[in-house]
């Protein structure tokens, strides 16, 4: 066999790692991950209402800004 061989059994995959550290700083990780999506979700939704509320409220200043039309 050459130098270059891959040896099968030190390859891993997800879930079969026997390595109780690892999992539980991938288990950490993956938490840490799931709250920040979670918070930004929430966030993106209140600063999409509050961006259209703003558009709205603008939306209404022009309008209210519109002169009277002029008598000819």
């Amino acid at each position: 066999m050459s130098e270059n061989t891959i040896d099968p059994s030190e390859l891993t995959s997800p879930g079969t790692v026997d390595d109780p550290e690892l999992e539980r700083r991938r288990a950490a990780e993956a938490a840490v991950r799931e709250a920040e999506s979670r918070a930004d979700d929430d966030t993106k939704f209140e600063q999409l209402r509050k961006e259209e509320e703003e558009e709205r409220h603008e939306a209404a200043e022009i309008v209210g800004d519109v002169p009277a039309p002029l008598d000819e």
